[in-house]
This record gives structure tokens, sequence and C-alpha cells, in this order.
């Protein structure tokens, strides 16, 4: 188990510990509602794979939800993708674990359950993290007590909510999924250089976190770059009055190919060639 399992492993189990009474019991699918406030934003991604798993293995953990305010009714707390791939094979009931716990702490143990099994998206764990961190008022460093990182981490990864929606589109279209990726890409719209960013992203020049660093260190507050280019795996940028210029290997040696020919073509025939 990794570090981080361990960890949000506790967490878990110290939430559920506090509730000895908690029960497990079968309830019926009409009893029991999605909660208003769920991390994983696509809640049915997958859902058709999952539901072949539960037809030919059946469920092997059960959804943990708590009592909603309607009389006999439930809220999922953990356990949304396993409750609609039951509902779609027409189950009549499911098994569920129940936890009475204050409201404020649903949301807590979603975003825990989540996290452990590292089912969330980096932009689905981002506004989890944020919507924590401003619905109970936490600081930088008691999130990260919450789930064992330090408070730089977590200023870090909570940058990412500094990018407009339209460039986290950006960056969803690219297909940016690496959260310490996407964390240099916001400091690369930070600095209004963002576009470059993805172009070399997509070109496959920022293939590792470093290549991304690199890049930003070269972009300064949108100052021209006044040091020699940088080569980031077969590409070499340079910040100009322009903008910032990138050309990859191929580019660079048909240019210089071009400018051979133009200088000895000049020499023989003179200025007209």
């Amino acid at each position: 188990m990794s570090l981080k399992s361990k960890r949000l492993g506790s967490l878990a189990d110290i939430y559920q510990a506090e509730n000895l009474d908690g029960t497990i019991r079968t309830i019926r699918m009409d009893k029991i509602q999605p909660s208003e406030h769920q991390p994983r934003q696509e809640r049915k991604k997958g859902i058709e794979e999952l539901a072949q798993t539960l037809k030919a293995d059946g469920l092997l953990q059960p959804i943990i939800v708590s009592k909603s305010d309607k009389e006999g009714t439930y809220k999922i707390i953990a356990g949304e993708r396993r409750y609609h791939a039951a509902k779609s094979l027409g189950w009549p009931e499911i098994e569920c674990k129940i936890l009475n716990r204050p409201d404020k702490e649903i949301y807590k143990l979603a975003v825990i359950e989540n996290l452990q099994r590292e089912n969330l998206s980096p932009y689905e764990e981002v506004d989890a993290l944020l919507f924590l961190k401003n619905a109970h008022q936490y600081t930088d460093q008691e999130l990260g007590d919450l789930f064992g990182k330090s408070r730089s981490y977590m200023t870090e990864v909570l940058s990412i909510t500094s990018m407009s929606k339209a460039d986290l589109e950006k960056c969803k279209k690219n297909e940016i999924y690496n959260k310490n990726l996407l964390v240099q890409a916001a400091q690369a719209a930070k600095k209004g250089s963002l576009d470059e960013f993805l172009t070399l992203y997509h070109k496959g020049a920022l293939k590792t976190v470093k290549d991304a660093k690199d890049f930003n260190k070269q972009v300064k507050s949108g100052e021209p770059q006044k040091t020699n280019p940088t080569t980031l795996s077969g590409y070499k940028i340079r910040r100009t009055t322009n903008g910032i210029q990138i050309q990859s290997d191929d580019e660079i040696l048909l240019g210089d190919i071009y400018k051979f020919v133009r200088k000895e073509l000049s020499k023989k025939y003179g200025d007209s060639a």
C-alpha cells in the first residue's frame, strides 16, 4: 500500500471508528439519492463497464450512505458509481453501510474515499479541495494536515484554481491530466504564455515536469527572452517582443539549409538570386 493510501486510509478509519453503531443493511434503490455535493464531476463515467463487473462478481463493497432530511431516505457519501451501475442493472436494492455524520463531514468523507481510490482527475481533486477549504475555512496548512500533505504542496495544487475556465478547458482539450504538469500550466497562464506552453506540450516538447519548469523559467513576466534559446526535447524556444518562437530541430535544420543555399547562390549569381 502506498504512503498516500495509508494516510488517507487512517483518516477514513478514524471517521468510521467514531460511528461504532454504524450498520450494514440492504436498502431499496428508491430510498437512496446521490449527494448534492460530489467531488466526482463525471458521475456516470464508466458505468457500463462497472455494471458488467457487478453482474459478474456482485457488489464486493457496500456503498456508504447517511440519513437525509426526508424520513426513511438516504444520501450517498461514497459509491455513487456503484449505485448507478446497480440501478442500470435493475437491482431493486443494494447493500449499504450507514454512517450518522454531521452534514459538514459528508463531503469530507466523499473526498477522502475518492482520493484513496485515486479515481478523481486533477481537475476534480482541485475543485474538491477548494470546496473543502472554503466550506470549512481551512488554511492551506490545515488542509494539508487533513490529507497528510505539506502546506506548500496544498498551496501549489490550489494555484490551479487561479486559471480561468477557458484556460482550464484548453488544458483538458490537450489532455493534461498530470497534476504537476497542470500546476506548471497554471504558472504559464499567470505569465501569459499558456498558449505557447500548450503548443510545446502538444508537439511533445514538454514531456516531463522538469521540461515544464524549464519553460516557465525562461518566461519572465512577459519580457523578451535575452538569454540563448532553450532546448526542450528537440525544440528551441525564444521569447521575443512578438511572443515566444518555437522551432523543432527539423525546422531549424531546414532554415539553416535554406540560408546556406541562398548564400551560395548569391555568391554565384549576385543579389538577384
